[in-house]
């Protein structure tokens, strides 16, 4: 039997936005339902530098106050799987 690579294959998914008290609410996983649980996210500045880091909770979520400023947030899903969301981006 043969198999399309693609059958097996899984892509991040990751979206953020404000809630409650002005915190950043991030939601990640992957297109064929895995958990994402543990994976590393980034806060960067515009130069690239790490104002805060974490890992994705259990619930597949990750909860931050925002930095003063512009800043991007990074989710490193592995295996090149690394998606970014600008701060402009991000809405209620």
């Amino acid at each position: 039997l043969m198999f399309c690579q693609a059958t097996f294959a899984h892509g991040p998914v990751f979206d953020c936005y404000i809630e409650g008290y002005n915190r950043v609410k991030c939601e990640a996983g992957f297109t064929d339902g895995s958990s994402a649980a543990g994976r590393q996210i980034h806060v960067q500045d515009p130069s690239n530098k790490v104002l805060l880091q974490g890992e994705v909770d259990k619930d597949n979520t990750y909860t931050f106050q925002p930095p003063t400023g512009s800043y991007s947030v990074v989710f490193f899903g592995g295996a090149g799987h690394e998606l970014t969301i600008q701060s402009a981006d991000i809405s209620r």
